[in-house]
C-alpha cells in the first residue's frame, strides 16, 4: 500500500463520512465533560503536584499584576525576587491567558488547560485526516493524542497544556504554507507564534524538529518547488521567532547569565530500562505517592505515558503494511525518541550530549516522550486505514501482534510477582494488566466484526 496525500485510499464508509470535523468536535468535548465534569462546571479544580505549586502561584500574580496594569517583569514573592517574563513558561505574552486573567482563577486555570487539551485533540483530528484521508482514522488519532498518559499528566503544567495543544496545528500549518504559500503562511505563522509565546521549550523544539524533516522528506519528494519549500520554511522560522521576540530575547538573556550551560542537563529521571513495559502496563513497578498517584522510581517527571495498548498494534499494523515515506520518518522518530528517553543506558543520548552539546541545556531525558506521543497517534491513524481498506483486512499479522501483545502482558505481570513487592502492589498491577488485557480483547473483538461488516456492505 502508499499512502497519498491527495487521494484517499479506500471508499469511506457510512461512519467514516459520519465523522465530520463538527461532530468529532462534539465527541471530543462530551469526553473531556465526562473525564472532569467537576472541574468544567466549577465545583473542582485541579491542585495535585505542580498545578498547586508552580502553576497556580504563578498565574496568580500574573493575574494579579495585570488588574494593577503592570507587565509583570519581576516576581518578589519567589526566591527572594526571580525574573518572571524571561523565564518562558509563565505564559505572560501568551494571548490566551485572557482566560484565567479575566475570569475566576479557581476555575477558569483548570479550564485553561482543559481547552487546549480539546484544542490539541481537535488539532491532530485535522492533521490525521489531511495525511489519511480518512476520518475514523483521524479522529482515532485525536482521541489518542488528548488522552494519553502524557497529555493528561500536562494537565498540571498551563504552559506545556498550551504548548502541546499547538503542536498538531503546528505541524499541519506550517507543512501546509511551504507547499501552498498564501494565506496559509500567515495562518501558520500565527500558530507557530502562540506556541512559542505558551513556553513550553521541549515540545517546541520537538515539534520544529518534526517540520525540518517533514520539510527535507518533501524536498527529496520533489513535492512542489525545492526553492519554494526552502524559502517558506525558512521565512515562517524567521517570522515566528520575529512575532516571538519579545518572548524570547528576555529569555534568551536570562539562560546566558543563569546556571545553565552545555554541561547541566544529566541522565537525572531518565525512563527506567523496564520502562517501555508501561507501554503495555502501566503500573508495572510504580510506587503511590501520598497523592494517590503511582510513579515510577527512577523519575517523578510524568506520572504516565500509556497510550492504549490498540495504539501499539496500529502502530506494528502501520509498519508493516503501509508504504509511504512519512510513516517511515514517523517510526525512525519514536524508535529513536523511544531510545533516547532511557538516557544514558540507552547510549544514543550519551552520544547526542556529545555530537550536540547544547542538548545539556535541558533536563531530564524522560521528556522525549513527548516525541514519542506526538507521533503514534499518527501512526495509529495510518494503521487503521490500511485495516479498512477492503484488501487488508485484519489478517494472521494483527492477530499474531495481538496474541503477542497479550503475552507480553502476562510475562510483565508475572514479573511484577517475581521481584520484592508488597502484596497490594502485586495486586494492583495484576488487576492494571488484566484490565488492558481484556479491554484490548474486547477491542479486537469488535473491530474485528466493524471491519466484517463495513466489508460486506461495501
Amino acid at each position: 500500500m502508499t499512502g497519498s496525500e491527495t487521494e484517499p485510499s479506500a471508499r469511506p464508509s457510512a461512519a467514516d463520512d459520519w465523522l465530520t470535523p463538527g461532530r468529532f468536535a462534539l465527541l471530543l468535548g462530551l469526553l473531556i465533560l465526562a473525564a472532569f465534569p467537576g472541574v468544567l462546571l466549577g465545583g473542582r479544580t485541579f491542585v495535585i503536584r505542580d498545578f498547586g505549586m508552580f502553576g497556580y502561584p504563578l498565574a496568580y500574580y500574573h493575574r494579579e499584576s495585570f488588574w494593577r496594569g503592570e507587565l509583570p517583569l519581576w516576581n518578589p514573592l519567589s526566591h527572594c525576587g526571580v525574573p518572571f517574563l524571561a523565564q518562558w513558561n509563565t505564559l505572560t505574552l501568551y494571548p490566551f491567558s485572557l482566560i484565567y486573567l479575566l475570569l475566576p482563577l479557581s476555575w477558569s486555570l483548570s479550564f485553561f488547560c482543559l481547552a487546549h487539551l480539546f484544542w490539541g485533540g481537535l488539532g491532530m483530528y485535522f492533521l490525521a485526516y489531511r495525511w489519511t484521508h480518512h476520518r475514523l482514522a483521524a479522529g482515532l488519532a485525536g482521541l489518542i493524542f488528548a488522552f494519553n498518559g502524557l497529555s493528561l499528566n500536562a494537565l498540571m503544567w498551563p504552559n506545556i497544556a498550551a504548548t502541546l495543544g499547538w503542536l498538531p496545528w503546528v505541524v499541519w500549518l506550517v507543512q501546509q504554507a511551504w507547499r501552498e504559500g498564501g494565506k496559509t503562511v500567515v495562518w501558520a505563522t500565527l500558530a507557530g507564534a502562540a506556541q512559542m509565546l505558551a513556553g513550553g521549550p521541549e515540545p517546541i523544539l520537538l515539534t520544529w524538529l518534526i517540520l525540518l524533516l517533514l520539510a527535507c522528506g518533501d524536498w527529496l519528494q520533489r513535492r512542489g518547488s525545492r526553492w519554494k519549500i526552502v524559502w517558506r520554511f525558512s521565512g515562517m522560522t524567521i517570522l515566528v521567532a520575529l512575532v516571538s521576540a519579545a518572548q524570547l530575547l528576555p529569555f534568551l538573556e536570562l539562560l546566558a547569565h543563569s546556571q545553565r550551560d552545555t554541561g547541566f542537563g544529566s541522565s537525572e529521571w531518565s525512563m527506567p530500562v523496564w520502562g517501555w513495559a508501561n507501554f503495555l502496563v502501566p503500573l508495572f513497578r510504580t510506587h503511590p505517592t501520598a497523592q494517590g498517584l503511582f510513579l515510577q522510581a527512577e523519575q517523578n517527571w510524568t506520572s504516565s505515558y500509556y497510550a492504549g495498548v490498540g495504539t501499539i498494534l496500529l502502530v506494528a499494523v502501520t509498519v508493516r503494511r503501509v508504504r509511504d515515506w512519512r510513516v517511515r520518518l514517523l517510526a525512525a522518530l519514536l524508535c529513536v525518541s523511544l531510545v533516547l528517553a532511557l538516557g544514558d543506558r540507552g547510549l544514543l543520548y550519551r552520544a547526542l550530549r556529545f555530537c550536540l552539546p547544547m542538548v545539556g541545556f535541558a533536563r531530564y531525558p524522560i521528556k522525549f516522550v513527548i516525541l514519542t506521543l506526538a507521533v503514534a497517534p499518527l501512526l495509529a491513524a495510518f494503521g487503521l486505514q490500511a485495516l479498512t481498506c477492503k484488501t487488508t483486512l485484519m489478517g494472521r499479522f494483527e492477530w499474531a501482534c495481538g496474541l503477542g501483545i497479550l503475552l507480553l502482558i502476562g510475562l510483565i505481570v508475572a514479573l511484577t510477582g517475581k521481584g520484592p513487592v508488597p502484596d497490594y502492589l502485586w495486586g494492583v498491577t495484576w488487576h492494571n494488566g488484566l484490565a488492558r488485557a481484556g479491554l484490548f480483547v474486547l477491542v479486537l473483538v469488535i473491530t474485528r466484526a466493524l471491519l466484517n461488516s463495513d466489508r460486506k456492505s461495501t
